[in-house]
């Protein structure tokens, strides 16, 4: 069975580097160019032409990545979603995320500062220091207004309910997506918010199983 996967924001398919999923294949989608006015939806189906809906799949998200997943799941029909390090609806989101709803200095910033502050941010991602050159170049990668339409399209989600049909998978350590913020199925111990890639061999065990349940 194909697993579509996500990244997260501003990341690439080497995020999933480590991702290898027994008698499984990860495909690893592309990001279409986002909108001024895209919401979380309207983003998500532009990830459609992708997937090939002929035959049973999986999809797979990590951070932004896994909100993508949220909102497209109930546009096809997986056999199961499962998400990393992210959030199920706006209830899971930071206090900082929700602000910009107040004081929305994200539409003023310029897409230059958005991806210094992508990259300043790796502390709070998780990205150790042998890891900074290949995130810096997953950040540079990305088309531009990238950053200041992708934030704008998480700040502005809608979602007030969270899906128990989706697996949510969450480390006790993430820094961006507070743990006592969410309610996930699976409890990565120290898991930080890019545990995808350093904790990689937990994280497959557990999509393993799931997909194995939802056969």
């Amino acid at each position: 069975m194909k697993i579509y996967a996500i990244p997260g924001l501003g990341t690439t398919e080497k995020l999933y580097e480590n991702t290898h999923i027994e008698n499984h294949i990860v495909v690893i989608l592309k990001w279409p160019v986002p909108s001024k006015n895209d919401t979380m939806e309207t983003y998500a189906k532009k990830f459609i032409p992708q997937i090939n809906q002929n035959e049973p799949f999986c999809l797979l998200g990590v951070s932004f990545g896994g909100m993508i997943c949220t909102e497209l799941c109930k546009i096809v029909n997986p056999v199961k979603t499962i998400i990393v390090s992210s959030a199920k609806s706006r209830l899971e989101l930071p206090w900082f995320i929700k602000l910009l709803n107040v004081l929305p200095v994200h539409k003023v910033v310029t897409e230059q500062m958005h991806r210094k502050m992508a990259y300043h941010g790796k502390w709070f991602i998780g990205f150790g220091t042998a890891y900074i050159p290949e995130y810096l170049g997953m950040v540079n990668s990305m088309t531009e207004n990238y950053f200041k339409y992708c934030i704008n399209i998480i700040v502005s989600w809608k979602r007030k309910e969270n899906d128990k049909a989706v697996i949510h998978i969450h480390g006790t350590a993430d820094r961006l997506l507070l743990y006592k913020n969410v309610t996930c199925n699976y409890t990565i111990d120290n898991g930080s918010h890019a545990m995808v890639v350093f904790r990689a061999e937990e994280i497959n065990k557990i999509i393993e199983t799931e997909i194995v349940k939802g056969q």
